[in-house]
């Protein structure tokens, strides 16, 4: 698969600008059956995310919020996926070169952006680890986490 460059102007705080890049695998040339089976994953129902919030002001819980902001690229990935060297990383290949290679591509073994199963690959891996340190899935959402000191986590 391909993938190419996405760049980013952001803003600090302190006003100061700064240059992001990333790679973004070109997920819509995957093909289902061969790069991957499965791309659900589950997101929390809007009608629990109210319900939650409204039962945490009557009660006064404290309430938190995260973003995870590499969510999609830890994961590792259950199938075999390459891709072809993004632009500017000439000097990799014509090492390869060296060595007889002329075709240069890599194999991913972590999820990429843009990558169709990354969100279900996240989600199986925060579940795995969610129920290792004791929440446990709700019946109702399978979004929804309960540990039994009263913890509760709506992804």
């Amino acid at each position: 698969m391909g993938c190419r460059w996405a760049y980013k102007t952001k803003r600090n705080p302190n006003g100061r600008i700064r240059y992001k890049a990333r790679i973004v695998i070109k997920g819509y040339e995957q093909i289902h059956g061969v790069d991957f089976d499965e791309i659900y994953a589950s997101v929390g129902k809007l009608f629990n995310q109210r319900y939650l919030l409204s039962f945490a002001a009557q009660n006064n819980y404290k309430i938190d919020h995260r973003d995870v902001v590499t969510a999609l690229l830890h994961p590792e990935i259950d199938t075999e996926i390459y891709m072809q060297l993004p632009e500017g990383i000439e000097w990799l290949e014509s090492t390869a070169m060296l060595g007889g290679n002329l075709d240069c591509i890599l194999r991913l073994s972590n999820a990429l952006y843009g990558l169709r199963q990354a969100p279900r690959l996240w989600h199986q891996e925060i579940d795995g680890f969610l129920q290792s340190i004791g929440f446990h899935r709700s019946r109702a959402d399978i979004s929804l986490y309960i540990r039994n000191d009263g913890v509760l986590l709506l992804l």
